[in-house]
């Protein structure tokens, strides 16, 4: 492709580079990813990712970044219009992470090579998430509609941790004997959690 053309229209540019990135970052992890390649990939020089991210890690974080923001902005939302906390919101927070991740398997991979490759580096877009879901349960617990007896960051990182893993580990889990479906497996962890977090009679 012509570079004028790239250099003329910077968001398709960098779109492009972040497409072919988030490909390659999904099949190789990010260690194994050579900038070469990747300007191959995205049909542009290396000098164009480095002039649009700085630097390959710089891009690792923003292909993270653009593969957690459609569940991040639904997620927030969820938050922002539900009112008075209640344990409805958080049985639906547990769903509408459940099913993002199994209807987007390339960010589960992602997800995997993050933990594979020891990256400790938690975005903004998750911090953010995890830090408004916490003060959610806090505000519930002051209400006395969920235990207060519990960590409110531990009832987070207990269904995201757990829903994350399900995917993660699939291939290898789905085989064992008994074992049911995804919405099999959800309906029963949700059965265990709730009654978990709710108070005690």
């Amino acid at each position: 492709m012509n570079q004028r053309i790239q250099t003329r229209d910077p968001e398709l540019t960098r779109a492009r580079i972040l497409d072919a990135a988030e490909a390659l970052f999904v099949e190789q992890g990010f260690s194994a990813v050579k900038l070469s390649a990747l300007a191959r990939s995205a049909e542009v020089t290396k000098s164009l990712i480095h002039h649009h991210f700085g630097s390959k890690e710089q891009l690792w974080e923003a292909v993270k970044n653009r593969a957690f923001e459609r569940y991040f902005t639904a997620q927030m939302a969820m938050l922002e219009d539900a009112g008075e906390p209640d344990a409805a919101l958080l049985r639906s927070s547990v769903e509408a992470y459940f099913h993002f991740l199994r209807d987007n398997p390339g960010v589960v991979r992602l997800f995997a090579w993050t933990h594979l490759e020891g990256d400790s580096h938690c975005g903004e877009l998750d911090n953010q998430l995890v830090g408004a879901g916490a003060e959610w349960v806090r505000q519930a617990q002051r209400r006395g509609l969920l235990r207060q007896d519990i960590n409110p960051t531990h009832v987070i990182a207990i269904f995201v941790m757990t829903c994350t893993q399900w995917f993660e580990a699939k291939c290898h889990h789905e085989h064992w004997p008994g074992m049911g479906t995804d919405e099999g497996f959800l309906e029963d962890f949700l059965k265990i959690f709730m009654e978990g977090v709710t108070p005690r009679k």
